[in-house]
C-alpha cells in the first residue's frame, strides 16, 4: 500500500525454468524484473501464488516455505548476485568472496584458494585479492559480488543486472564465468539490458510490462521484438 492506493508489481506472471536452462528477464525499468527475482529468492514475500522449486530434498514452495528453510536453501542451493556489494568493512575481497565455502564447511585455506581463482578469472588479480571491496572501484566491487555467488556454484542462481558496472572487456570475462557455470549444471534467472549478454547466455527470454508477461520465447527471436526495452 502506498498513500492508501494498492500497489502490485507483478500479476499473473507464470513461468518454468528446466535444469541447466538459463532464463532471460527483460522489461523497462519498473516492469517488475527485480521484483521478480526477489520473490524468487524471498526478499519479497508474495501475497498469492506459489514459487515451486526443486531442491535436493524435493519439491518446495518457497512462498510459503519457512525462513529457517529458505535461509538453509540460500546458503547451499540458491545464490542471488545484485548490482551491489554489501560487505562486511575491512573484510579483503578473497575472504568475502570465500565466506559461502566456510560456512558450507569447506577448508579455509582450500576456500580462499579457489576465491583467489575465481577473482583471477573475473579480471582482478591475485594482488587485489586481499584488497578491501570499499577500496574498489564499482565494477571491481560488481565482480566480487559475482565472485561470491559463482564460486559455490549453486543449483539454482539469480542475477539482478551482474555486468551493468562492466567495461566490455570485463564484461566478457563475467560472462564466460557465468556460461562456465551454467555448462556444469546450474540454472539461472538473469536481468540484462545488454543484447549481447542477453543473446549470449540465455536460453529463453521472458519480457515483463507493467507486471505482466509481455512475451517469452527462445532467446534467438527476441532481439527484434526488444530493441529499445
Amino acid at each position: 500500500m502506498l498513500g492508501g492506493r494498492r500497489l502490485v508489481a507483478l500479476e499473473d506472471v507464470s513461468f518454468s525454468v528446466e535444469r541447466g536452462e538459463f532464463l532471460g528477464v527483460v522489461g523497462r525499468s519498473g516492469s517488475g524484473k527485480s521484483s521478480l527475482l526477489r520473490c524468487v529468492y524471498r526478499r519479497y514475500l508474495p501475497t498469492a501464488g506459489s514459487i515451486v522449486y526443486s531442491s535436493d530434498d524435493g519439491e518446495i514452495d518457497l512462498s510459503t516455505a519457512p525462513d529457517r528453510g529458505v535461509l538453509r536453501l540460500r546458503g547451499g542451493e540458491i545464490g542471488y548476485v545484485s548490482q551491489f556489494l554489501r560487505a562486511i568493512p575491512r573484510t579483503p575481497a578473497r575472504d568475502v568472496v570465500a565466506e559461502p565455502l566456510i560456512s558450507r564447511g569447506a577448508d579455509g585455506d582450500e576456500a580462499r584458494e579457489r576465491a583467489a581463482a575465481m577473482l583471477d578469472a573475473l579480471g582482478i588479480p591475485d594482488g587485489m585479492a586481499d584488497a578491501f571491496p570499499a577500496t574498489m572501484s564499482g565494477g571491481e566491487q560488481q565482480r566480487v559480488n559475482l565472485a561470491r555467488a559463482l564460486v559455490g556454484a549453486p543449483r539454482l542462481l539469480l542475477l539482478d543486472e551482474p555486468t551493468s558496472a562492466l567495461d566490455p572487456e570485463t564484461r566478457l570475462l563475467a560472462m564466460e564465468a557465468i556460461k562456465g557455470l551454467k555448462n556444469g549444471g546450474t540454472t539461472m534467472v538473469g536481468i540484462f539490458h545488454e543484447m549481447e549478454s542477453l543473446e549470449t547466455l540465455s536460453d529463453r527470454v521472458l519480457a515483463l510490462e507493467a507486471g505482466r508477461v509481455r512475451w517469452t520465447g527462445p532467446a534467438r527471436e527476441a532481439a527484434g521484438l526488444l530493441a529499445g526495452v
